[in-house]
């Protein structure tokens, strides 16, 4: 009798399966359904490098980049000497060779756009000691940065970090890898559905990484003060591109 069971499974052993499978196929074809696709717009092109070009802050105007002079936030670490700490912009832009760079202060920044989701594409050199930094989703103080900190003796580690009212969220501020720039390189970083990519060259920094309660907000793009100094950005292209409307 049991040989005889288990050959031929009870009518209702069956139904009972059947009326699982059914169901978690509902539930896939319904999770399914429920998947946002994003459709990107055109690229924005922001700035583009020209070898001959010169110019001052005050020429900055023709281009669609907000230089901002009023702007403070402090990371987690906010005394460390190296890592992300208390970032007062004080500094200018300017343009040499074509390189969009530093002109003057111990930190500056530059607002990019604002955006929830967003593909951002920079043609960068990163070379040199001290840190800068990228925020997204950034707004009224609250927000998500990438940043990374070139030392003498410990290499080029990079970091992740979440904000609350202009102050880095305790025990937020994660080391996600270690790569040291050289020369020119293309650095992509990407938010889509509330989740961060981060490459620069051929090596991926970051994937997929969620982010708590990531909002729309400004891209803002900075160096700061570090024991050897802001790090020596240079800049050779900036495009941005956000969902169509």
């Amino acid at each position: 009798m049991i040989c005889q069971s288990l050959k031929q499974p009870s009518t209702n052993f069956s139904l009972n399966i059947l009326s699982f499978l059914c169901v978690m196929i509902s539930f896939s074809t319904e999770c399914l359904s429920q998947e946002t696709v994003i459709k990107m717009g055109p690229w924005e092109y922001l700035y583009r490098a020209s070898p001959k070009i010169t110019v001052s802050q005050t020429d900055l105007e023709k281009y669609p980049l907000e230089v901002m002079t009023d702007f403070e936030f402090s990371g987690e670490l906010e005394k460390d000497i190296f890592r992300l700490n208390h970032v007062i912009v004080d500094g200018t832009w300017g343009i040499a060779q074509g390189a969009l760079h530093q002109a003057s202060g111990r930190s500056a920044a530059l607002k990019l756009g604002t955006a929830k989701d967003f593909e951002l594409e920079m043609g960068i050199n990163a070379e040199g000691e001290g840190g800068w930094y990228l925020l997204y989703g950034f707004k009224e103080g609250q927000g998500h940065g990438l940043y990374n900190v070139t030392l003498r003796t410990s290499g080029s580690p990079w970091f992740i970090s979440q904000f609350a009212r202009s102050k880095g969220i305790e025990a937020s501020d994660i080391e996600i890898a270690r790569y040291e720039c050289r020369g020119n390189e293309p650095l992509t970083v990407s938010v889509i559905d509330g989740k961060l990519t981060a490459q620069i060259n051929r090596r991926v920094l970051i994937e997929d990484q969620e982010l708590p309660n990531y909002e729309e907000g400004d891209i803002i793009l900075g160096t700061y003060d570090t024991k050897y100094g802001p790090k020596p950005l240079k800049i050779y292209g900036i495009r941005l591109r956000r969902p169509r409307e």
